[in-house]
């Protein structure tokens, strides 16, 4: 696909600036959450999971849904966003790991403040399946200057987007690190997708 746009109204994936707020909007592992309910009902079954919640996790394909192009409009014409990047293949860890990368910086996000829907808690308890390295198309990353973020972030929730601070960009020399419960720890990495590993692993 191809367009174009004013310098004004584009942003980089290499712009977020140590300082900046790290915002993630709608949650972690959408597409992936709403996949494994569609591919593997019979697991998910054998593993105790009901029918409503396998149902109810299949349907995040449309609502939230795996476009980012709305939530990305929207943050934009805020005036506030440094950078953004769609996490896809690699989950939201290989996102915040390629972001940092392309901007010669460090980030330090807490577990805590990452919005999990709980279908996709349910679903990669059932399967063995780290949800960090999911693939996690329907969620966005956003930066922006800590006095900014709040605007960007009202600005998605009047839209009915869910959005809220997850960390802070850092300089490059203090790396990659997650706060999970209450200690601090390197950001996961992942050799490929979760999903390719759990559906390699079901064939095997």
């Amino acid at each position: 696909m191809l367009g174009e746009a004013a310098p004004s109204e584009t942003v980089k994936t290499s712009s977020a600036k140590p300082g900046d707020d790290v915002i993630l909007t709608s949650g972690i592992a959408i597409e992936g959450t709403a996949i494994l309910a569609r591919e593997s009902k019979t697991e998910l079954s054998a593993a105790g999971v009901s029918e409503h919640q396998i149902k109810k996790a299949a349907k995040l394909l449309d609502s939230p849904g795996i476009s980012i192009v709305k939530p990305a409009h929207i943050a934009m014409s805020t005036g506030q966003v440094t950078a953004m990047h769609d996490p896809t293949e690699g989950g939201l860890a290989g996102a915040i790991d390629e972001l940092a990368r392309a901007s010669g910086t460090g980030v330090t996000i807490d577990d805590d403040q990452v919005l999990i829907f709980d279908e996709t808690k349910t679903i990669c308890e059932a399967l063995f399946i780290e949800p960090w390295g999911l693939i996690a198309s329907g969620s966005l990353i956003i930066t922006a200057h800590p006095n900014g973020s709040q605007k960007v972030i009202r600005a998605l929730t009047q839209a009915g987007i869910e959005a809220n601070v997850i960390g802070k960009i850092t300089d490059f020399k203090k790396g990659m690190q997650i706060i999970k419960k209450g200690k601090l720890q390197p950001l996961p990495k992942f050799e490929r997708d979760e999903i390719a590993r759990y559906f390699e692993t079901l064939n095997s």
